[in-house]
């Protein structure tokens, strides 16, 4: 077979597929959000994965393998929207058969005109007072078998493996909410609430790093925090506040930072970016121990692809982890 190895036994084919090049990545843009997802389903069984944003993906079994489905929380199936929307070649179905030649004696060599490993799925909603726009799916499939396999027959998919992504468009709110995220202006809503928390006069907040606000359980309390960049008003020398609850605020910088790693003052006039995170989702750093259990999200601060730190609640208090340094030649 051309490029691939196929395993004939007892009538089951199974097929090792190579890796499936893409030109596309599963990357959130200005008008969507991306959900990159991957399993594998057998038999008569369903595959389904919550996408968040009210979506889930589903692999609804057929007769000859399985049909891709895109729901929202009505249960209206998105993906009915994929061209063509007639007969049973659409890229959203699955089926065994798509992968066979006409006589069902070896693999799809060109005479069944039927989509192969890659799937796109187009996203909509046609129904008056839909909120949404159009999205965009694709699945790849990385493995799969076949049953039915004798001449005449048309072949079952019984196994899949696969890799797929989900465009969830933005409601217009979100779009209008990461616009203003953009922006390193603060509004006049944000510094009240700023200087409300208690933020010294002696700081000002400055969006000398991008995004200008982050927000998250911090503390691990269930009450909102947020953190911003802030500058020394006598030097401009940089730091970051956080504020718990609307009513703590720690300022981290050139006056002090948490314990607990080599996290100096003079690495906040060098971070080029920054981040909050769930501890569960802070990324695994080769060679790096991870952070100790404990509660809240994690800040995660660092110079891209140099060096990176983690400032995080031990359940008493801010504490440091040193994640990675590169040493440069």
């Amino acid at each position: 077979m051309s490029g691939r190895i196929a395993l004939l036994v007892a009538g089951l084919l199974v097929a090792a597929l190579p890796a499936a090049v893409r030109a596309e990545t599963c990357a959130t843009t200005e008008t969507h959000h991306a959900v990159s997802l991957s399993g594998e389903v057998a038999g008569a069984h369903q595959f389904s994965a919550d996408l968040g944003h009210g979506w889930t993906f589903v692999l609804s079994p057929a007769r000859a393998g399985w049909d891709i489905e895109v729901r929202d929380d009505t249960g209206y199936n998105l993906a009915l929207a994929t061209m063509p929307l007639h007969g049973d070649t659409n890229p959203r179905m699955l089926y065994g058969w798509h992968f066979r030649n006409l006589a069902n004696t070896g693999p799809n060599e060109g005479d069944v005109n039927a989509p192969q490993l890659e799937r796109r799925f187009a996203l909509n909603d046609p129904r008056e007072g839909a909120f949404r726009g159009a999205g965009l799916g694709w699945l790849d499939v990385q493995d799969y078998g076949l049953a039915d396999l004798n001449p005449g027959q048309r072949a079952r998919m019984v196994y899949l493996r696969f890799e797929a992504c989900v465009l969830i468009p933005k409601t217009e709110e979100e779009q209008v909410q990461d616009a203003e995220l953009a922006s390193p202006d603060y509004l006049p809503e944000e510094i009240e609430m700023i200087r409300t928390c208690g933020l010294d006069a002696a700081w000002r907040p400055e969006a000398w790093v991008m995004p200008r606000m982050l927000g998250g359980d911090f503390d691990g309390d269930d009450a909102l925090d947020i953190a911003v960049p802030v500058s020394r008003v006598s030097d401009g020398a940089h730091g970051f506040a956080v504020c718990r609850a609307g009513t703590w605020s720690h300022v981290f910088g050139p006056d002090g930072v948490p314990p607990g790693s080599d996290l100096t003052p003079a690495y906040f006039e060098q971070v080029e970016a920054w981040a909050a995170s769930p501890r569960a989702d802070v990324p695994d750093y080769y060679g790096d121990p991870g952070l100790p259990e404990g509660p809240g999200d994690v800040i995660i601060i660092e110079r891209i692809e140099k060096s990176a730190y983690s400032i995080f609640w031990d359940g008493t208090g801010f504490r440091s982890h040193h994640h990675y340094t590169l040493i440069e030649p």
